[in-house]
């Protein structure tokens, strides 16, 4: 079976894919390599195949081998928003065909944990190409609220783009205008949508859907994972022992980043913040001289407009409904669910309104001591 996680697993008969983005994917795959290279023969033991760089070749490596196979999956490889093009996934069209038919043959298992098979953009039949000649396909997907996932997902994003920002290639964007502007497309990349888009392909044979809120009060998502999802005895025993991921991605939040960035523009930071250590330094730098004055409650802010916090909720009430009737009734239902979310919209969903500070000048001062020595300005 083939496995996506996304998750995909495969076996001789079936293949598994995992993710979508920001739902412990990293965590995954560096737990995956990680215990390959201290124990090349322990997946091999639950009778898992997982592809190396020489198997999957591409712009990734190491724990990001994976991406490669939806990278170069993409209906238009870069224009499709991938990191790879045609003649970049030349060596993968060689070699992975071979590793897939090297696992079919001997009847192993086969997972792959990329979360960019969350994409929209990727196209089914050149990705069920590359999975002959596996017949299953087992699809998983972890399932994480909207008002937790979409603040991550938006932190994630800006921090790709953040050196663009301060260069004045683009106008860097607030939670509240992205969410604004970007939600419907976003959603497409939620775990529900995913399942759904995969649910539909003729090659799929099956599609879970993990919801790590439940996994969370339990065990955590590895261990979820390879335990009881997979059922991998010797992988499980492992992390039963102790074994963890050396990294995962957890994010973090953008606002002070944003302002810094804004003044800087402004020329109220007389620093151009285009390096990543200058944009760091005076990113922490601002927000511990804005706590020096207590200032930070009192900063103006803004909101999503409620029509679009309402429809969010609602959305998140009917998906779990639907998908996991038993744990929400469990967990106190509608009521219990608006509590949470409002809450997150209260700590997560508002922003700083940069563009009233620095019209205000409440922060001119604060501004004006980023001067000098760069390493400094954190103190």
């Amino acid at each position: 079976m083939l496995q996506f996680a996304l998750s995909v697993f495969v076996n001789r008969d079936n293949a598994h894919l995992p993710g979508p983005h920001k739902t412990g994917t990293t965590a995954l795959q560096a737990f995956i390599y990680d215990l390959h290279y201290r124990n090349s023969t322990i997946f091999s033991n639950d009778n898992l195949r997982i592809a190396q760089y020489d198997e999957l070749p591409g712009v990734f490596a190491k724990e990001g081998v994976m991406l490669n196979l939806p990278h170069c999956s993409l209906e238009q490889y870069k224009n499709s928003g991938g990191q790879m093009n045609a003649g970049m996934c030349d060596r993968m069209r060689y070699r992975f065909p071979q590793f897939m038919h090297e696992a079919y043959n001997k009847s192993e298992d086969v997972l792959f944990v990329a979360e960019d098979f969350d994409r929209i953009a990727i196209n089914n039949d050149r990705l069920r190409f590359y999975l002959i000649p596996y017949k299953k396909v087992k699809v998983i997907v972890h399932y994480r609220r909207l008002h937790d996932w979409l603040p991550s997902f938006y932190n994630q994003i800006v921090q790709h783009y953040n050196l663009i920002y301060a260069r004045a290639i683009e106008d860097y964007p607030s939670f509240v205008d992205w969410l604004i502007e970007h939600y419907d497309e976003f959603l497409d990349a939620h775990a529900i949508a995913v399942a759904d888009r995969y649910r539909s392909q003729h090659y799929v044979t099956e599609v879970d859907i993990i919801n790590m809120h439940e996994v969370a009060s339990t065990s955590n998502l590895i261990e979820y994972f390879f335990c009881s999802e997979l059922k991998a005895n010797s992988t499980c025993k492992a992390i039963h022992d102790g074994a963890k991921p050396s990294k995962s991605n957890i994010g973090s939040d953008h606002d002070y980043e944003r302002l810094a960035i804004k003044a800087s523009l402004a020329k109220k930071i007389d620093t151009v913040l285009d390096r990543p250590i200058i944009l760091a330094r005076a990113t922490r730098g601002l927000k511990k001289k804005v706590d020096r004055i207590n200032a930070d409650e009192t900063l103006p802010r803004i909101c999503p407009p409620k029509e679009l916090l309402d429809r969010i909720l609602q959305t998140e009430i009917e998906q779990e409904k639907k998908f996991f009737p038993s744990w929400f009734q469990s967990q106190g239902g509608e009521d219990v669910l608006r509590t949470s979310f409002e809450a997150a919209v209260k700590k997560k969903f508002c922003s700083l309104d940069d563009k009233k500070i620095l019209e205000s000048g409440v922060l001119d001062e604060v501004f004006q001591e980023f001067v000098g020595d760069s390493k400094d300005w954190v103190l």
